[in-house]
Formats: C-alpha cells, structure tokens, sequence
C-alpha cells in the first residue's frame, strides 16, 4: 500500500483560504492496474470518499470535490506498495478558475 497526501490550511504552503474546489486526476504509468481510495478530511471529519480502478496506461478523473475554503487533507491510498508508476495531479479552484496545480511531487509520500 502507498498512500499519498496533501494538506491546505490558512497561512500554509497550500492555504486553503483561497480554495473552493479541486479536481484529481489519477494517471497509472505502470503495467498493472491499480485500485485507490480517495479521502477528503476536514475539521468534521471525512467530506469525500470515492474507489476508482486506474488500468494500466489510462488516467481517472474526479471533479468538482468541494473544499469550501477550510483546511483539508487530500488522502490517496493505493494496493500496490510503490508510487513510482502512480502519478496525480490536482487542480484547485476558486469559483471554477484555476488557481494552482499540484502533482505527486508535492504529496507528502509514505509506504
């Protein structure tokens, strides 16, 4: 299992304070495909959940998960124990403009 996770709160490097919105995309780069669950948390808990399947060399997209301005965690959770080949980015928004793009790169990573 990896798990990939991203956190926006006020006055952070990600400052949720100007997110409305974001929208994930999940590519798979590998041979095999995988399962993930998306979890979205804020400060009443879990907001968003959702299990996709990505298949090898395809991409799944999520829209229009509402973050309504407040600090959140982002948790992506795979059953394969690499991220190499899982590659993700997401987009934030404010009103529906794009205001920042984010990758796995920017996650912070555990196995």
């Amino acid at each position: 299992m990896s798990v990939l996770r991203l956190e926006a709160a006020p006055f952070a490097p990600i400052d949720c304070r100007y997110i409305e919105s974001l929208d994930v995309e999940v590519t798979n780069g590998g041979s095999d495909g995988f399962e993930m669950l998306v979890h979205g948390y804020g400060n009443q808990g879990l907001f968003y959940v959702q299990l996709i399947h990505v298949s090898p060399g395809n991409s799944v997209s999520l829209h229009d998960i509402m973050t309504g301005y407040m600090p959140f965690q982002l948790v992506l959770v795979t059953n394969v124990n690499q991220y190499a080949n899982t590659w993700v980015t997401v987009r934030v928004r404010d009103h529906g403009n794009l205001i920042a793009l984010y990758t796995q790169e920017d996650t912070i990573r555990s196995i």
